[in-house]
């Protein structure tokens, strides 16, 4: 060191994470994260509780009855999480890619127009062969409908979002057009369908309220996770959604990565609105286009897009709603109570996904 020269040493560098911190970090983030937003949505639901001259304790304690309090709410509960798990999961699937779709409820739609279609349409008493031949056609009208959202986007660049929604007006447009012209119930004096007859109903497991409807999204669950985690599609619907740019540089198809998310995406959503008319409604009508698939959407963000984080939100979601419609038979307290927990839960998420990612 030479005269009047004053050396500063280095400062200390924080040492490296061990192996594996990163992932325990984000893995507690990812639970933290749905937790805070229950947490503080149900807070809000007991001021407003409180409001309305109710007792929180007691109002939660009838929507926990009315969610789990025995077999036929248990069946109500899970009837009503298995299309919003189906419709989670197909949004999961097409935001992996970077594809916002807000489509579900025009799939769900379709499908359900598609299921009356093909069952009313069948001689009688087809039996088992109507399940399959409805669940394909269905899925089959959902893919369609999301296909034509996937390929505006991913050949033309039209937002998806715009393209989605217009798509919704359009599907409902159809269905208020099918109960009234040709699917209309020529004994009714409403607009919807005739009744769906029992050999088209989706069977109960015996001794329940459960129909065959939530095997299929029990099964779908492991079947999109293993196929978002472990197969080539999953692989590059990741690099797609992170980097379209990086992705076609890698040789990775990015237009048909978008379009065969939307595809399975539409699917699940069609299969959804099947099960709903087979399993529950029993009859084409506008009320089955209740804005189901909007809700699904809440259930994906607040499940974090990962399909057993989906199942978890169903649940409450689901729980959620028919607390409400039980609080306000009991202690005549508004049902809306259950959506407004619902939208704080997921503005909690969404500030609570930007503040993490602005610390990173």
């Amino acid at each position: 060191m030479s005269a009047g020269t004053l050396t500063v040493p280095p400062a200390p560098q924080a040492p490296p994470d061990a192996p594996g911190t990163s992932r325990v970090r984000a893995a507690a983030t990812a639970a933290a994260v749905p937790m805070l937003a229950v947490i503080v949505g149900l807070a809000v639901g007991a001021v407003l509780i409180l409001l309305a001259g109710g007792s929180p304790l007691a109002a939660y304690g009838t929507m926990l009855d009315a969610a789990l309090g025995g077999d036929t709410q248990l069946g109500r509960l899970l009837t009503g999480m298995t299309p919003l798990v189906l419709m989670g999961l197909g949004y999961a699937v097409a935001y992996r890619t970077g594809f916002v779709t807000i489509g579900a409820q025009g799939h769900y739609d379709v499908g359900a127009i598609t299921a009356a279609a093909v069952v009313l349409s069948m001689p009688l008493g087809s039996g088992w062969v109507a399940i399959p031949v409805v669940a394909v056609t269905a899925a089959a009208a959902g893919a369609l409908v999301g296909a034509v959202a996937g390929v505006l986007k991913a050949r033309l660049g039209v937002n998806e979002i715009i393209s989605s929604l217009m798509l919704n007006y359009l599907v409902f447009y159809g269905l208020a057009w099918a109960v009234r012209k040709p699917l209309a119930n020529p004994n009714g004096f409403t607009p919807e369908s005739e009744r769906i007859p029992e050999w088209a109903q989706l069977a109960m497991f015996p001794g329940t309220r459960i129909h065959l409807g939530v095997l299929v999204a029990v099964l779908a669950v492991p079947a999109v996770w293993w196929l978002m985690r472990s197969t080539r599609f999953g692989f590059a619907s990741q690099v797609v959604g992170e980097s379209p740019t990086v992705a076609a540089a890698n040789g990775i198809g990015v237009a048909r990565t978008v379009v065969t998310a939307a595809l399975i995406s539409g699917a699940l959503g069609g299969i959804a609105g099947a099960i709903m008319l087979l399993g529950s409604e029993f009859r084409l009508s506008l009320a089955i286009s209740s804005g189901i698939g909007f809700t699904a959407i809440v259930v994906a963000l607040l499940g974090r897009r990962n399909p057993f984080g989906i199942v978890l939100a169903s649940a409450l979601v689901s729980g959620l709603t028919l607390g409400g419609q039980a609080v306000q038979r009991t202690q005549e307290i508004p049902a809306s109570i259950g959506t407004v927990v619902q939208a704080v839960m997921i503005l909690t998420v969404l500030v609570a996904n930007r503040i993490v990612e602005r610390a990173r």
